[in-house]
């Protein structure tokens, strides 16, 4: 499948990158928090980032291997991006929960803006693929959203009761 837009192909790239980030994060959030009510929506989070990545690696492949201008390093950091590196880089779970929420809130917002460029008949399995993702992390920030909300005052007093030794 050849791609003609730039535009698509750095969205896609972006998308590829992000959830790759999520992947790592989601993976450490589930690690560092054990709270029975969080698992299953960091879990939710994490699967939904490996189904696209998988879905969007053949596509990657063609391209590396195609004669494109384009290279998977050309794709500049978004907000997104910047806010699932800041989860990465921190040891505190309420700012790698706090990052996550603002990476998938531009997560969406990019998801929307990329599926108003993508034409039905040229890229369906793409759009499918985008649209299918989309409704899932909008259902499950909804859902994480009110959880960690609820849950911020329990991690909270977790914190306040580990003792530091200087």
């Amino acid at each position: 499948m050849k791609i003609k837009s730039e535009e698509i192909l750095k969205g896609l790239i972006s998308v590829f990158k992000i959830n790759e980030y999520r992947v790592e994060v989601y993976k450490k959030l589930m690690n560092m928090i054990h709270n029975p009510e969080l698992q299953p929506f960091f879990k939710s989070q994490l699967d939904e980032s490996e189904t696209i990545i998988q879905a969007l690696n053949p596509l990657m492949d063609s391209m590396e291997n195609a004669e494109s201008p384009l290279h998977f390093e050309d794709a500049k950091m978004n907000q997104s991006q910047f806010y699932f590196g800041m989860a990465r880089a921190s040891k505190n779970p309420r700012t790698v929960m706090v990052s996550c929420q603002f990476g998938d809130e531009y997560l969406v917002k990019m998801y929307k803006k990329m599926l108003e460029v993508f034409e039905i008949k040229t890229l369906p399995y793409l759009r499918e693929i985008l649209m299918r993702h989309l409704n899932n992390l909008q259902i499950s920030f909804e859902k994480i959203e009110n959880t960690i909300l609820e849950n911020i005052p329990v991690l909270r007093k977790k914190q306040e009761n580990t003792q530091y030794v200087e």
